[in-house]
This record gives C-alpha cells, structure tokens and sequence, in this order.
C-alpha cells in the first residue's frame, strides 16, 4: 500500500507555496539519442554518448507533495564526468516545476559532505517545469562522480504536487523538509519527515569513458526491486552485481541498472505497467544500454491461472524482438521457486518448471542465467534453499540476492 509522503494537510501545503515561478516549456528528450555537451575550449571538441549509472521504475504513486524539499539518496554504479540526471512527469497529470536543484555526496542521512553540494540546470536555468507525460535531462554538471558513491539529489517544489510519479518501494530513506528551500544546504537539519519512496528523479547518467563498456539493464519484479533487504541495505542483487563489475577489467565494466517494480507482471498492468508496456521506456531507452536481464513472470504465474506456457512465451519473444531491433542483447533468467508462498499450487509449479525448461533450451535468448538452479533446494528443488529464503519462501535473503548476483557471468553481459 502506498504511504503518503508528508503529513502536511493539503490546506496547509498551499499556504506553504510562495509567488510565482519561471515557466520553462521542455520539449521530450529521448535517452538514446543523448551525448555529453562539449568540453570546454581548449580540450578535445569530441562528444561522448552517455552511460546509465542509476534508474528506477516509475509508476503513479500516493502521495502529496509542495512547498518543501525533497531529498533522495541514490548510488552511482559507475562513474564519470559530465553527469546528468532526468526528472519525470511521465505519470502525472498537471505540469510540475522544479527549482533550485542541488547534486552532492551524502555524508550521513540527509545531510551532505561539505563542499560537495552542487546546483543542476536545465538549459542553463535553475527552474524548469515538465509538462505531463514528459520527462526532462538536466545539463551536464561539472565534475566527476565516483563509482558507487552515495549521491543526494535535492528538488525545491514550489506548488503542490498530487498526482507523483515516482518509485514506491525504494528501500531507501527520503527525506522531506518542512515548507522551503533548503536544496542549496549541506546540513540536513531542516529535513523532518522522511519516506521510502522516491519521487520525480528516474535516471542518473555520466560520460563514457574508456573504462566502461556500457550498461545492463535488470528487468524484474520484487525479488530485482529489493524485497526482503532492509531500508538503505543497499542488498538487492543488482547491488552486489555492481560490487562485483566494479573489480571486472575495463572492458566488461558496466553500468548496472534496477529496472524493478514490486508485484509487477510481464503480460498484465497490476503494480504498475505491464513489462510488455514498459519494457521500452524502462530498459531499451536507457542511456547506453548493451544488455537486459529479463527476470520476470513469477508473479504472472503466482497469481494465475495459466494450463499452457504459450502467453507468457509469447511475451519473452515480444521483448527479445524490440531489444534485437535496436541491437540489445537479452539475457534470460530462470524464474526462482515459490513453494510455501500462499498463493502456491502444484498446477503452478509445474508451469513455472515448464517455463524455466522453456528459458534454458529454446534459444530465443542470447544467453541464460540459471538463477532458479542457484538458488533453490537441491533436496526438494521446488523450494528455495533455507539460507537463501527471506522467510516468506518468494523472495530472498540477503545470501540469495548475493547468490543471484554471484550466478551472473560477465561474459554473458
């Protein structure tokens, strides 16, 4: 169930909201077409494309939002200059303006490390609104970003927002001031509430360089969106894949990219579009995208009805078309076991080992990672392995993810 983000009346979020604001029109930006602006006079004139270094899947959420300052935490997985990060409207109803956002380096909680907070234009000017249905990239921001670092994105909203597109489980605390602009502060005493959701930023990218090849893209469900870790873990198995790449050679460098959403199903809208729906703009658009993991189905499975595999084949083969149309390579991972869930069947079961059958043997994939077999119960095959089981017997502990994570081969990728 979604939480409301702040716990300010709607009355009194009004009154928090002070003048008026520039309006800047902004037309869509599409990620794949994106390069890094020119280096300054003197240096080499090149444009370099830019590589993903952090996403999130991004739905309408519950929540009211205006007249304060969000703050979000979010880690790079790789790094380089000319950063840049996107702010979506996709899912809102009414334009939303952003003022006086700020960049930094969390030092602890909502507060920054000294020196490092940096404001973020768009078309060179503090303030920008994004018309619904759209998403904006910010400018280029000056400086480099480390690899793994912890970045703290600050976003004034000088009007009230209702209709948020944003992530509702980010395993990752929020924090959210009371009425003001405290973007520009290092120190994180004006931040009051706090949430686990992120709002608004979907998309962090940085210049290639020689050092990265570009990015992977995981496209799942809760067990790839962080279920079962605690809040600001930083556990999900993407998390120590990006471990792992990070002591890869420069050349299977990459950045790694959480395209998650709880509950989510490939062939039905439920929690949030469909994987068939969203697979492009979630995955395909992303900025230097070489690969996608498709990690999904268990829930389309878990909560139907299915006598045949042939839907949800037909599914897979529908986003290996679109991804091989645009020269994406596509990985298949097998769907992991889900015995002593409630909503399991012995029908079910044997859909989903039919479907892994499917993933492993057909060849419509590029590659096969096998996470159904690195995790389950060698004994009883039907279940999860006890120190890879969260305790609901769905989703993962934090060995599992590692397991998951460790199941990867970076040849594959």
């Amino acid at each position: 169930m979604a939480r409301p983000a702040h716990r300010l009346t709607i009355a009194a979020l009004a009154l928090a909201v002070s003048g008026a604001t520039a309006a800047l029109p902004m037309a869509p930006v599409h990620a794949e077409s994106l390069t890094a602006a020119p280096r300054p006079e003197g240096d080499s004139p090149v444009r370099r494309p830019l590589v993903g270094a952090w996403t999130t899947s991004t739905d309408r959420i519950t929540a009211a939002l205006g007249g304060q300052t969000v703050r979000m935490v979010v880690r790079a997985s790789v790094g380089g200059a000319g950063a840049r990060l996107r702010l979506s409207n996709v899912f809102g109803e009414a334009p939303v303006t952003f003022e006086n956002v700020h960049v930094g380096v969390q030092a602890y909680g909502a507060e920054i490390l000294a020196g490092t907070n940096r404001p973020v234009t768009f078309r060179k000017r503090a303030t920008v609104r994004v018309p619904p249905g759209q998403a904006v990239w910010s400018d280029p921001i000056p400086g480099r970003i480390a690899g793994g670092s912890a970045l703290v994105v600050s976003l004034h909203l000088p009007g009230t927002v209702m209709g948020v597109t944003g992530h509702e489980r980010a395993y990752s605390t929020t924090y959210l001031s009371d009425p003001g602009d405290h973007a520009a502060e290092e120190s994180g005493e004006g931040f009051t509430y706090t949430s686990t959701q992120w709002y608004f930023l979907d998309r962090i990218a940085v210049e290639a360089g020689a050092a990265t090849t570009g990015s992977v893209v995981a496209f799942g469900d809760s067990i790839t969106d962080g279920a079962g870790q605690a809040v600001d873990a930083n556990r999900r198995w993407t998390d120590y894949l990006r471990q792992r790449l990070a002591h890869q050679s420069s050349s299977r460098r990459m950045g790694v990219l959480n395209a998650g959403i709880a509950g989510n199903r490939l062939l039905h809208s439920n929690v949030g579009p469909s994987g068939l729906s969203r697979f492009y703009r979630d995955a395909l658009s992303q900025p230097g995208v070489r690969t996608v993991v498709v990690y999904e189905g268990i829930n389309d499975i878990a909560r139907g009805d299915y006598t045949s595999i042939k839907p949800l084949a037909y599914g897979y083969k529908r986003l290996i078309r679109e991804a091989h149309a645009r020269k994406v390579k596509v990985l298949g991972a097998t769907l992991t076991p889900f015995y002593g869930w409630s909503t399991w069947t012995p029908e079910r079961e044997e859909i989903r080992q039919r479907l892994n059958t499917w993933i492993r043997t057909s060849g419509v994939f590029d590659g096969v990672l096998d996470f159904d077999r690195a995790v389950r119960d060698p004994q009883f095959p039907e279940q999860l392995a006890v120190s890879y089981d969260s305790g609901d017997h769905l989703h993962l502990s934090d060995a599992g993810r590692r397991a998951l994570a460790d199941a990867v081969n970076p040849r594959l990728l």
